[in-house]
């Protein structure tokens, strides 16, 4: 049900063939743009004031240490409305889903609203150090929950689909093996079911196989078991990559640094 949501896009847009060879998406018409929300989507972040920390972190870069406080700012605690649970867990999750997801959501809406471009990339670049000081910092639990928030933007061509299939990509190249296994857990799990996938989501995954950079398949995780490096393999030929190693020349042409957009 999650990827048929995700999966909607505008009915006037065409969506580009995630498999076109050296697909550049910064260059698609409607990357630049960026989607509607009818809806107060910071609101989950008011009672712990991430909202206005968030905004203020990333125009300014301050305060120092930034991620701890955000981390603290999600656990469930006493909050009666933090009833959601976590993926895979039937105990009571640790932290708020909600405002996990609305705080992924505020960074790019704050992002993409600011119209000076040496501004909004100084902002991308706090955003990317941030998310990574989180993924870095955080337990398995947190983690995971910040990894699906980002993968639930990864939708139509748009500046948010854009920003967040980027930092992604940033993320994995930059962070350490425990992240990297998350999110190729995230972006996997999400094509082990039926179809539609989420056009985002596919170009960020074919370029992660596909784009020598990332060297996916020499990280310990894709040979852990030989189950999981059936389940690779599948996913693999799925997206028509289906030799040993990643080909030179990405298909999604993504740079490996978030810009603006």
């Amino acid at each position: 049900l999650r990827n048929l949501l995700l999966s909607a896009y505008p009915r006037d847009m065409r969506l580009p063939e995630p498999l076109t060879p050296n697909l550049k998406i910064d260059l698609l018409t409607d990357i630049s743009r960026s989607p509607d929300i009818p809806f107060d989507h910071a609101a989950p972040l008011e009672p712990t004031h991430l909202r206005a920390d968030l905004e203020s972190f990333l125009r300014t870069q301050q305060p120092n240490g930034f991620a701890a406080r955000v981390i603290d700012g999600l656990r469930t605690g006493d909050n009666p409305s933090a009833t959601s649970q976590t993926e895979g867990n039937q105990g009571a999750a640790r932290y708020n889903v909600v405002a996990t997801n609305a705080l992924v959501l505020h960074a790019v809406v704050v992002i993409t609203r600011i119209e000076d471009e040496t501004e909004r990339e100084a902002a991308q670049r706090a955003a990317l150090g941030l998310f990574q000081a989180i993924l870095d910092e955080a337990d398995p639990e947190c983690r995971y929950l910040v990894v699906n928030a980002m993968a639930n933007q990864l939708r139509f061509p748009s500046s948010h689909t854009y920003l967040y299939s980027r930092m992604i990509l940033a993320l994995f190249s930059k962070c350490g093996e425990a992240v990297r296994e998350c999110i190729a857990r995230v972006l996997i799990e999400r094509i082990l079911v039926n179809r539609p996938f989420p056009w985002g989501l596919l170009v960020t995954l074919i370029e992660l196989l596909r784009n020598p950079f990332y060297a996916f398949w020499s990280h310990e995780f894709t040979r852990v078991s030989p189950q999981i490096a059936e389940i690779l393999s599948a996913v693999a030929k799925s997206i028509h990559a289906t030799e040993a190693q990643p080909q030179a020349g990405g298909a999604a042409g993504h740079a490996h640094q978030p810009q603006s957009s």
